[in-house]
């Protein structure tokens, strides 16, 4: 007889094995300080709301905490996460699932010194989806974040 509760239950072998969290990073000349504002205060006029978002050209993302939200020229507004941890000019870290209700992970955005008056800003995102395209998805994701890093990038002065 075997001591589980849930002997009962089938092994699992068929589930996939977590995707590897997504790094992406970018220097800006500017301080940590300069360089977390950038990213929150003013994520408005940098985010590629064309290309990345829920309801297109003509929305609005923003913070307002304790979430970061997207508004459509309607008024509509979804949430795209939930601040977890807000440390300026060192840290930021959220839940991830635009315009969703359930949390498909998460992300986390570190603003590290970088000689005299430069940062490094690091993205790292959490909890991939699973599924049978979950490598190819994590591809999509890695250029698409990386876009998007690049972009907060060129709107904070750094050289293309």
């Amino acid at each position: 007889m075997s001591s589980s509760l849930f002997s009962h239950a089938p092994d699992r072998p068929d589930r996939p094995e977590p995707l590897p969290d997504l790094h992406c990073e970018v220097t800006v000349p500017h301080g940590p300080k300069e360089a977390f504002e950038g990213f929150t205060d003013l994520i408005h006029l940098w985010w590629p709301v064309e290309s990345d978002s829920v309801f297109g050209e003509g929305s609005h993302v923003e913070f307002e905490y304790p979430v970061l939200t997207e508004t459509s020229p309607a008024d509509e507004i979804v949430v795209w996460g939930e601040i977890l941890d807000w440390q300026p000019a060192r840290r930021l870290r959220m839940s991830w699932h635009p315009g969703r209700s359930a949390a498909a992970g998460g992300i986390e955005i570190e603003f590290i010194a970088s000689g005299a008056d430069a940062t490094l800003v690091r993205l790292t995102h959490t909890g991939r989806e699973q599924g049978p395209d979950g490598q190819g998805r994590r591809a999509e994701s890695a250029a698409g974040w990386q876009a998007v890093l690049d972009g907060y990038a060129r709107f904070m002065g750094a050289a293309a």
